[in-house]
């Protein structure tokens, strides 16, 4: 820290000086490189790394941050808003200056000159430099945008405004360019890419002024967009905007895909549709001779099509079989004047195409198309809208989603990181005054350890109240003699005196005032106990656990008393013995024993002054937040000159713990209130964080409260002012009196059964919130009135006791009571504001008692947490939302605004219709059609927007909907899964530790009932015994057995039993009564601690132990009140439902069946065992052993298979027209007998095969048994004759069931079924939530809308003006005119709840919305957007209602199958590292693969060079070129195109067929028969056959069904061939990996759709069949024959339409009974709503959650490890060095090999150390085997190198091949590099023998007789031998074993250590 002071400080004014400094580093740097640069060319040296290519700029430093925190505190004030040196390294060589402006935010300006003329130090330049960097000017430029925006969003046009505001921006501008520059350097004005949005709008805004340019203002509003460049600041806003930006970055490679597919889509849809929607009904003329003329004039006649209605859509229909068909007396006539909806929906070429693709994508309004094409072409087209939805849509869309929920996710990491490095920057730059440090000082009369302690705290800020962290440093050893004594602080003893923020809590304090610390710990926290805010659960810190672990420590036992002791022998001066240490643990619970006796201030002082005296041992206390479950443990070092000091570990962990023992329900009470974080976990003891008032008032004290401590050690304190007003009037403890009558209200009101029936309440009144109604009678009114009088009185009873009870503070510190008490006040405001008018919303606040419900309702309590958590995410969302919905809405108006009023003003085109309600006319009505865009329906209002505005529409629409629906929703959907991760579940779980109180009462209830059966049974036993023999007593445990059910403390006398592992041990502690406290919810503390421990363990428990259980549970049951029944109903079903856990297991089935009766019965009956030994037992079991092999026997099943889906099929047939086929209806009333028998008979074999007891525990069998038993029931019905009656008739229906046992037989149906079978509990749950949810706004939605969508119609239907008509008596009394209602309306809560699920699902909801914003009064006509502000209702439902609650679904399931997941993840993967498992995953994938042969090259010489051109990669990318121009040439076809145009594409398509014909040839001759082992080859070979047919076979084809241009189409799909040669769209390829992936778990899906729509669809023809044609039911799309259901229900498992079905099938007016042709309301609404709920809510999404899963799945396998691809790359360039895929290549071949591969496996040249390292198993030959090579060169990529764990053959068997490994490289380099010193030492060795003969002459007379030429050539060569040499060692220099892993070598050597 010193030397930084002496340092000259990095921030320094900006100078001429510091110009001509940085000018001359400049220079330098320029010099220098021209220097390396010429050297370079010289060959002098090789031009090294230099470092400023490393240097980047400090992202902490970048432009627009604000400056580090750390770097302020250094910061002199006086250089604000001045140019300063650039203190960013980056920026030293560079001509920049920097300006920290008041705000701490960063600027930086280039320092040449600005314009040319301006340098740095012009006053010009200067001032303008300080009003840009003033905070202030940001600020109005913002405030300028915002005034802007609103005028913009105002009707009518403000000229002068106008040019005030352009005024401003060029002021703005103007300041900007002066004090940057232009555009020439670094950080100018036009480098800023901001800065170009402002100059475009500034030049236009000029340009217009002098030329017109129409509707280019709409540029203005991008400026908007300028408020997110400020927001980013905003911490919570940067990731939103980060997540935004990063998510349109990635979205590049989905987007290159959805075009691609979706080009695919409508060019295939082009060519099967072209034309083929302008089909009309036309009606028949009388006049048999008409001329052609006449007859085209009357079919083109708009007049004589139908419907014959002038603005009505022209009915389709179609010529081919099942397409629709025309009225009588009318004729379909093909191809006749234009296409639906205003002609804008049709394949006609390929721009309208696309769209239609891209709108099936989105699935706007798709259920449109899709009927207009299945009537215009039959049925059969749903397969092409099948593949579109499922691939296009589902997948498509949820890619997207996927990959925006991805970048939120990094984004959100990235920046919890960059939060971390800063607090890490701040930690470690922090400065002297910001660190406090605390040397506590040492009394004279102690011996001191060698550690001083010093206490550090962090700079408190007053709300890091939880995070306090107290660390010890070591400080160096003079320190520790010499302690140097700084202002210190210690612990204070009273709250009283630094009371900074929080008062402490009192009221349920109030009790006993027991220390915070236990007195043995007394010794570690010297100062802290005797403090007034003592915590509930502080006493039940004397655990005796603890004790104990302090105690029976190894190193060194002290006694108690020696706890006691002070350091010099003496015994300490407040508690000197054990006695009192246990009987000050021993106080009763928390409120049993209120101690009267409050310390007074001056008494806590005193004492606190006097402990300091005498001050015992320092501790160093760490106090840490674990992340996992919060354990706070404090480390205590405890030093003590006799035992301690000799020890060599001196440190012992202490943990203070707080037991899971819960008290009696007084004793929660306390805990409730003031334990929002306390923790369930038995296994870790711990203190709550808010026990650690110590560590609070440490902090306080820190934070500056430390004068008024030490002040003076006499003087009376000052109690300040706040604090006697506190103790006045809020500690509510005056007098005795008042405290037992508290106690005694308290303990009325705080029992559970007052909880229990508060719930009821909430939920009564809940339902008599709900009956309010339209048309209610007088009595029902009165009645609802009075309940609320009641409810309100019961309510604020209940918060007036509660403040009563608990003091006002307490009360308010509890989130629910305050809660509670804004509802009782809102209440009371309405009952005074009863009869003021327009207040009725007042009555809707007592909606939100139902939240009330979340206390005892986990799951809404956990939904509504995580709503709570994303609020702030969701708020921050929303504004973005907001921005761009305001962008867009203001974008419109600007644009098409003028376009509506013209087109349907008085002259406009379109005068004689009505005016649009979704229009741009102002803001509120553009707010509306972007807000619908963003719900996904954006295809009318385009359809609205081009009639009048033309094409301009359509880029308007896609863009909004492209950022606002695919990117931004997503976003807001992508908060919510991440706030649905694991983490936020589990906390929400432990944030109340409070036990759940309904629950407490209900188990009152069990236990009150189990008493009593317990008791009866005794009572009989007893009777019983007698008669027969003298009853035993049962064993009973001492604790248990004095447990009362009371829940008073017994008095313990014997070791308490302690269950660990699931068996009962004896614990060898002291006794004391804490620690057999009974728990509040069910018995003894055992039982609950055993049920943890079983949760905890992973084995289930083993049958000895079970028996113990068993024995314990018999014998205690004489006591009756140890175990309640719960609890033994779970000891008793261990046995059955241990945890699962998987074991790798070799499975043995048993083949023989189970025993007839299960054990109970064979122990209580002995003739059982007889029968079974006699010989009819012995026959009988044959029997079965037969009837078991039966079953088992694959065929048995796959017959019983065959006879399901035989009677689905029959249930399929049984349609309208089975009366017409008489005989058909015969053979199924047989075969029904048939299938009835059949399986009737399985079941009866399968009971004597698996007995009564297998067969009925299985659900799948259950399933069978209620199915055969409906059939059954059916067959006695028929032969008694009554088969006709109505109840019997509704069970026929049930046989759609028939088709659910298949998926018992399908493993893959049943893998899904499971899995959702498991999610059932939280999807309902989610659904009730739902329901709670939207009751709300249902019951709100019945105070505005009942009864008010009443609208007088006259005879036709149609509407009346109000003009005409203004209200209901009116109408009533009008001849020929009906006041009807809306058929969705609100007039009671469940209609409501309908009309919201169709808002919700964004179908049939404009018209719910038409009606709402159109209510006038109750009984009067409503008048057009009379109650416009009604929208907004809406808009908040959809938010709340939709957004969230709907995306709950998918955040459950996904949830849920991760959970699944995990449980079924392989016990082998939970005991690897991170490292292992990816290493792990790449050797499975590897095990798949295998090298192949490659093709030989053929021996002839032509077919040879084909062989070469044909694999040569130039070759497949000119093909694939002549593939893409087809497809270009493809889509240039369109409908009626000129015969020269067809012509000119049918050459050009004969060409492309040549061409693809030439290549399949060429690869023919030039592969041969290997041709055809190539997938893409055939593919090839198949399109080219089909294409060469279709050329030849035009004529005859045309004839059938099949169009040549269909056969086109297949061509299309050469274009997947792109994709495997375009190595960079790895990307692509990912995503499309990850389908591949998902495909198997889709198709189980699918199966599952189908399954349920194949059920519905035959209960639909059951019920619905005869229903009239009306709403979305026609001749092609209703329930009478099964295809027609199936179409209709796939079609409305997108949610699609159900609202037309809806009012088909509800239909009861317009019918007649007679016929049978009426619909049943209730049915309909039941029927739709559960398939919509099952289909739409719960499968489709299951099927998002699959590729969200595999999609995440798939990316990371790409980050991190090795993809499919780089083995397949592998084995590519390995077929090239094994042409006859032996497996192995010679070891001369690895290092060219390795250097010849690609990234990411490539190694290099030179590589010979590196594969050394790698250690290759090298085989028999000098071989390596290619699996060896490639598992070597993955753990090289991965970096991993211990593999223990991984089995020996996950990379796939070795069998096949010779593999026999003799040595290794590593091995072969010790072996060489052994072999050179033996030899080495064998020559020195030899040498000395003199067996080598005389060594050579040596150098001196070697030289004694050469010339001096000679001796220059010598002594050169001899340089140039010593050269190659070293070169040779150097290459071959040698690794000894111990230097094995880390070597150090020369600068060109490539080993990596």
């Amino acid at each position: 820290m010193e030397e930084e002071e002496n340092e000259v400080s990095i921030f320094q004014l900006f100078t001429r000086e510091s110009m001509f400094a940085i000018e001359q580093r400049i220079a330098e740097e320029k010099a220098n490189r021209k220097a390396e640069r010429e050297a370079a060319e010289e060959g002098e040296e090789e031009e090294p790394q230099r470092e400023e290519d490393e240097l980047k700029p400090d992202e902490q430093l970048e432009i627009g941050k604000k400056l580090p925190t750390y770097m302020q505190n250094d910061f002199p004030r006086e250089l604000m808003g001045k140019p300063i040196e650039d203190f960013d390294d980056y920026y030293a060589n560079k001509l920049s200056f920097a300006v920290v402006a008041r705000d701490w935010t960063i600027f930086r300006f280039s320092a040449t000159k600005a314009l040319y003329i301006l340098t740095p130090f012009n006053p010009l330049r200067r001032i303008s430099i300080c009003i840009l960097t003033h905070p202030c000017f940001n600020l109005c430029v913002i405030l300028t945008i915002i005034v802007n925006c609103v005028f913009m969003a105002m009707n009518g046009s403000f000229p002068t405004m106008e040019k005030i505001f352009t005024v401003i921006y060029t002021i703005e501008a103007i300041v900007k360019i002066l004090s940057r520059g232009y555009i020439m350097t670094d950080f100018t004005y036009l480098r800023d890419p901001w800065n170009w949005l402002d100059f475009s709008v500034i030049s236009l805004a000029y340009i217009t002024i002098f030329v017109e340019l129409g509707n280019l203002s709409a540029l203005r509003t991008f400026r908007v967009l300028r408020a997110l460049k400020t927001v980013a600041v905003i911490p919570g806003l940067k990731t939103i905007v980060g997540a935004l930006l990063e998510a349109v970055r990635r979205l590049r490679d989905v987007m290159i895909l959805t075009v691609f597919m979706l080009s695919i889509f409508a060019l295939i849809g082009m060519q099967m549709y072209m034309g083929a929607l302008r089909s009309k009904c036309v009606l028949n003329t009388d006049n048999p001779n008409m001329t052609d003329e006449e007859y085209f004039d009357h079919i083109w006649d708009r007049s004589n099509w139908y419907p014959q209605e002038q603005f009505s859509e022209p009915l389709l229909c179609g010529n081919s079989t099942g397409a629709g068909d025309c009225p009588d007396n009318f004729t379909c006539i093909p191809e006749l004047h234009s296409n639906p909806n205003y002609n804008y929906t049709s394949f006609d070429h390929f721009g309208v195409a696309l769209l239609c693709a891209f709108r099936l994508m989105t699935q706007d309004y798709w259920e449109n198309l899709y009927m207009l094409v299945l009537r215009a072409n039959g049925p059969w087209n749903c397969l092409y809208f099948i593949i579109v939805i499922l691939l296009g849509s589902f997948y498509l869309v949820n890619l997207i989603l996927a990959i925006v929920a991805m970048s939120y996710d990094e984004q959100q990491k990235q920046d919890k990181a960059d939060e971390e490095n800063e607090a890490i920057e701040l930690a470690m730059n922090s400065p002297e005054p910001h660190m406090r440090t605390i040397t506590v000082v040492v009394p004279p009369g102690m011996t001191r350890s060698p550690t001083g302690s010093n206490l550090s705290l962090p700079p408190y800020n007053g709300k890091d109240k939880e995070t306090a962290s107290i660390q010890s440093e070591k400080p160096s050893e003079d320190h520790a003699h010499h302690p140097t004594v700084k202002p210190s602080f210690s612990l204070p003893g009273s709250p009283f005196n630094s009371r900074g923020k929080k008062k402490p809590k009192l009221g349920s304090q109030n009790a006993d005032r027991q220390p915070l610390v236990p007195p043995y710990l007394e010794i570690f926290l010297p100062f802290a106990d005797e403090s007034n805010a003592v915590t509930p659960s502080s006493d039940e810190m004397y655990n005796v656990d603890t004790l104990k672990k302090y105690l029976t420590n190894d190193h060194g036992r002290r006694s108690l008393a020696s706890l006691g002791m002070r350091n010099d022998g003496r015994p300490s001066s407040r508690r000197n013995s054990v006695a009192s240490l246990l009987s000050r643990a021993s106080h009763g619970s928390r409120r049993s024993q209120p101690s009267n006796k409050t310390p007074s201030k001056l008494e806590v002082l005193t004492r606190t002054m006097s402990k300091h005296k005498s001050q015992h041992l320092t501790p160093e206390v760490y106090v840490d937040r674990c992340k996992s479950d919060d354990v706070l443990y404090a480390r205590c070092e405890l030093e003590d000159d006799q035992s301690w000091e000799l020890n060599d570990k001196p440190q012992h962990r202490l943990y203070l713990s707080q037991p899971t023992i819960q008290g009696s329900q007084s004793d929660r009470e306390g805990e409730k209130k003031s334990h929002p974080n306390s923790c369930r976990t038995p296994s870790v003891p711990d203190v709550d964080m808010k026990d650690v008032t110590v560590i609070r008032e440490l902090l306080e004290t820190a934070s500056g409260h430390r004068g008024s401590f030490m002040s003076s050690d006499l003087g009376e304190p000052v109690i300040p002012l706040k604090d006697r007003l506190y103790l006045k009037f809020c500690s509510w403890t005056c007098c005795p009196c008042w405290v037992m009558f508290q106690k005694g209200i308290a303990w009325f009101i705080l029992d559970a059964f007052v909880d229990l029936f508060i719930t009821i309440c909430i939920l009564v009144n809940t339902a008599f919130m709900a009956l309010d109604q339209y048309g209610m009678s007088k009595s029902l009114a009165n009645t609802l009135t009075n309940g609320n009088y009641v409810f309100t009185a019961i309510f604020a009873t209940e918060a007036f006791l509660k403040v009563i009870a608990l003091g006002p503070v307490v009360y308010l510190k509890d989130r629910w009571n305050c809660f509670d008490g804004i509802i009782v006040f809102l209440s009371f405001l309405e009952l005074a504001l009863d009869g003021v008018s327009g207040l009725s919303v007042l009555r809707s606040f007592r909606l939100l008692r139902v939240f009330k419900l979340a206390k005892s309702w986990p799951t809404l309590n956990m939904l509504i947490s995580i709503v709570a958590k994303t609020v702030g995410t969701l708020g921050n969302l929303t504004f973005v939302l907001g921005i761009v919905v305001f962008i867009f809405a203001v974008m419109g108006q600007q644009l098409f605004s003028n376009s509506y009023k013209d087109a349907y003003g008085e002259n406009g085109t379109y005068a004689a219709e009505p005016y649009p309600r979704w229009n741009f006319d102002d803001f509120l009505h553009s707010f509306m059609i972007v807000f619908r865009v963003l719900c996904g329906e954006w295809i009318e209002s385009m359809w609205g927007c081009r009639r009048v505005a033309g094409i301009h529409c359509i880029p308007f629409f896609l863009m909004t909907m492209v950022l606002g629906n695919l990117v931004v929703l997503n976003l807001f959907l992508a908060c919510l899964l991440s706030a649905f991760g694991a983490d936020s579940l589990q906390d929400s779980g432990t944030e109340d530790a409070e036990p759940n109180k309904l629950l407490e009462a209900i188990d009152r209830f069990k236990r009150f009932g189990a008493y009593v059966k317990v008791n009866i049974i005794v009572c009989v036993k007893v009777k019983m015994q007698r008669k027969s023999k003298p009853p035993i007593l049962p064993v009973v445990s001492p604790s248990l057995s004095r447990v009362e059910l009371n829940g008073k403390e017994p008095i313990s006398d014997g070791p308490t039993p302690v269950i660990r592992n699931g068996k009962l041990e004896k614990t060898h502690e002291p006794p004391t009564p804490t620690a057999t406290k009974p728990t509040a919810d069910s018995a003894t503390f055992s039982v609950k601690d055993m049920d943890k421990q079983s949760e905890s363990s992973t084995r289930p428990a083993s049958r000895a132990t079970l028996k113990s259980h068993k024995d314990m549970d018999g014998s205690s049951s004489g006591s009756c009140s140890t175990l309640s029944e719960d609890a033994k109903e779970r000891l008793n079903m261990v046995d059955a439902e241990g945890d699962p856990e998987i074991n790798e297991v070799d499975v043995v089935f048993a083949n023989y069946p189970d025993d007839c009766w299960c054990q109970i019965i064979r122990s209580r009956c002995p003739c059982c065992i007889r029968f079974e030994n006699s010989d009819t037992g012995k026959k009988w079991w044959s029997l079965r052993c037969k009837a078991y092999a039966m079953v088992e026997h694959n065929y048995f099943e796959s017959f019983i298979i065959i006879m399901i889906l035989a009677s689905s099929l029959a249930l399929a047939i049984e349609d309208i027209y089975l009366p017409e086929r008489p005989i058909l209806k015969e053979i199924l009333y047989y075969m029904d007998k048939v299938f009835t028998t059949v399986f009737i008979i399985e079941m009866f074999i399968k009971w004597v095969a698996f007995g009564y007891k297998k067969y009925f525990t299985d659900a799948w069998c259950w399933l069978d048994f209620v199915i055969v038993l409906i059939s059954i029931v059916m067959l006695v019905a028929e032969t008694m004759g009554i088969g006709e009656v109505g109840a019997f008739k509704a069970m026929r229906t049930l046989r759609a069931l028939r088709p659910l046992r298949a998926i018992s037989r399908w493993e893959g149906m049943r893998v899904v079924v499971n899995a959702l079978i498991k999610a059932i509990p939280s999807i309902f749950n989610v659904l009730l939530v739902c329901l709670v949810f939207w009751l709300i706004f249902g019951i709100i939605g019945v105070q505005f809308f009942s009864g008010k969508f009443f609208k007088c119609v006259d005879a036709e239907e149609n509407k009346v003006l109000p003009e005409e008509i203004p209200n209901k008596t009116m109408c009533l009394n009008t001849e020929g005119y009906k006041w009807i209602n809306a058929a969705v309306n609100f007039d009671n809560v469940l209609n409501a709840y309908l009309a919201l699920f169709q808002v919700a699902t964004y179908k049939g909801w404009t018209i719910i919305m038409d009606d709402a914003i159109d209510i006038t009064g109750d009984d009067k006509q409503p008048f057009r957007e009379n109650s416009i502000l009604y929208y907004l209702y809406f808009v908040f439902f959809i938010i709340f209602g939709s957004f969230f609650t709907l995306n709950l679904f998918i955040g459950v399931i996904i949830e849920n199958f991760n959970q699944q997941k995990k449980k079924a993840g392989g016990s082998l993967e939970m005991f690897m590292t991170e490292d292992q498992k990816k290493y792990y995953a790449a050797m499975k994938r590897m095990s798949s693969k295998a090298p192949q042969k490659s093709i030989p090259k053929p021996s002839m010489k032509i077919a040879a060079i084909i062989f070469d051109i044909t694999s040569n990669q130039m070759f497949d990318i000119g093909i694939m070129l002549v593939i893409m121009l087809n497809m270009v040439t493809m889509a240039m076809e369109h409908y009626k195109q000129t015969e020269l145009f067809t012509n000119v594409l049918y050459y050009i398509n004969l060409s492309f067929i040549i061409i693809f014909t030439i290549e399949c040839l060429l690869k023919i001759i030039g592969l041969r028969q290997y041709y055809f082992k190539i997938p893409w080859n055939i593919f090839d070979f198949v399109v080219v056959v089909l294409s060469v047919l279709g050329i030849a076979l035009s004529d005859a084809m045309e004839a059938f069904f099949v169009s040549p241009t269909l056969l086109r189409v297949v061509r299309v799909f050469r274009v997947g061939r792109v994709l495997r040669l375009v190595k960079s769209a790895k990307g692509i390829r990912t995503l499309l990996f990850s389908l591949a992936v998902s495909l198997p778990a889709l198709f189980n899906i699918g199966l599952l759709l189908f399954l349920v729509m194949f059920i519905y669809a035959t209960f639909g023809m059951n019920f619905f069949m005869h229903v009239k044609h009306t709403g979305g039911l026609d001749d092609c799309f209703n329930f009478e024959t099964f295809g027609r259901s199936i179409i209709l229900l796939f079609q409305m498992c997108t949610s699609a339409g159900w609202d037309g079905a809806l009012a088909g099938l509800s239909n009861e007016e317009d019918c007649s009974d007679e016929e049978g042709n009426c619909g049943t309301y209730e049915m309909a609404v039941f029927y739709l709503v559960t398939y919509l709920v099952i289909s739409f809510l719960v499968v489709v999404n299951m099927y998002i959650a699959v590729i969200l899963e595999n999609f995440s799945q798939a990316t990371e396998d790409v980050q991190q490890g090795l993809t499919p691809d780089d083995f397949d790359m592998y084995y590519e360039k390995w077929e090239k060095f094994d042409p006859d895929a032996t497996q192995f290549i010679a070891l001369e071949k690895l290092s060219d090999f390795v250097d010849y591969l690609e990234e990411p496996l490539r190694l290099p040249k030179p590589n010979h150390f590196l594969l050394v390292k790698l250690d290759i198993a090298i085989c028999e030959g000098d071989k390596c085997f290619c699996r060896d090579i490639l598992d070597a060169l993955t753990k090289n990529f991965l970096g991993t190198s211990d593999t223990g764990d991984i089995p020996a053959d996950a990379g796939g068997p070795k069998e096949n091949v010779e593999y026999k490994p003799i040595s290794s490289t590593l091995m072969r380099q010790k072996e060489h590099y052994a072999a050179r010193l033996i030899q080495k030492a064998y020559r020195a060795y030899r040498r000395r023998r003199g067996e080598l003969g005389a060594p050579p002459m040596s150098y001196d007379e070697a030289m004694a007789d050469t010339t001096p030429q000679e001796k220059t050539d010598i002594e050169k060569k001899g340089d140039e031998n010593e050269d190659k040499i070293e070169k040779k060692e150097e290459e071959t220099e040698v690794i000894t074993p111990s230097e094995q892993k880390t070597v150090e070598l020369g600068p060109d050597s490539d080993v990596v250590a």
